[in-house]
């Protein structure tokens, strides 16, 4: 056994050694130093792990072969490359399984987008003939309201000008009863003041009663005329 006094005057040597390195090497040289060790216990580990595992397959092989001799390890063998197998091909069915789900998912979002497209397609050709009726009837609505616009046009020159020849027929009119007027009493004539004044009556009240006068001769009119034979062929 040791004795406590060498002991410490061990440690006290490794203190002093550490302390003289301290001096003499300062922060930055330590660091590096601190670099190369890691480095180096890095490497090591590094070794051991590459050739733990040679090692482990030596020993294994070394230690089945001698306890269940050469068929045994073989044996043992033939069951590892089966699990390996096994798992080898539970992995590409899995994958295999996968891909088939993802094709079918994927075939099924197809179908969906295809009947989707149909409907849509469907609607545009609705739609596109509903606007094409629609542009047509729009035509047809401008055109009448062309042709009625053009009508309207013609109409109203047609009223402006008859109203025209009313006015001036009522111009003619008062002027003939303003001149008969007139004559009646300033023109000495053999006709008697009576008729005179009759037929001043009957010019007065003309524009009141010719449109009854005329309306009831064209009733008159149809009403002859119905009893004359028609002409058959005259749609024809």
């Amino acid at each position: 056994m040791e004795d406590s006094s060498d002991f410490n005057i061990n440690d006290f040597n490794n203190l002093i050694t550490q302390a003289n390195e301290s001096i003499s090497c300062g922060p930055s040289c330590m660091e590096q130093k601190k670099k190369q060790e890691l480095e180096k216990n890095y490497l090591d580990a590094e070794t051991n792990e590459a050739s733990a595992s040679q090692q482990l397959f030596t020993a294994k092989q070394e230690y089945i072969t001698y306890t269940q001799g050469e068929s045994g390890y073989n044996q043992y063998i033939d069951n590892e490359l089966q699990k390996k197998s096994e798992t080898i091909t539970r992995n590409y069915q899995t994958k295999f399984d996968n891909s088939v789900n993802t094709i079918k998912t994927s075939i099924n979002i197809y179908d969906g987008l295809l009947i989707n497209f149909n409907n849509v397609l469907d609607l545009y050709k609705k739609y596109k003939k509903e606007n094409s009726d629609l542009e047509k009837k729009l035509k047809i609505v401008y055109s009448d309201t062309l042709t009625n616009d053009r009508k309207n046009y013609y109409e109203d020159q047609g009223i402006n000008r008859i109203r025209t020849y009313y006015y001036f027929l009522l111009f003619v009119y008062v002027f003939i009863v303003f001149v008969f007027l007139l004559s009646v009493f300033l023109v000495k004539t053999d006709v008697k003041m009576r008729t005179r004044l009759f037929i001043l009556f009957l010019l007065i009240i003309y524009p009141f009663v010719c449109y009854w006068f005329f309306h009831f001769l064209q009733k008159l009119f149809i009403y002859v005329k119905s009893y004359f034979p028609n002409n058959v062929y005259k749609n024809l």
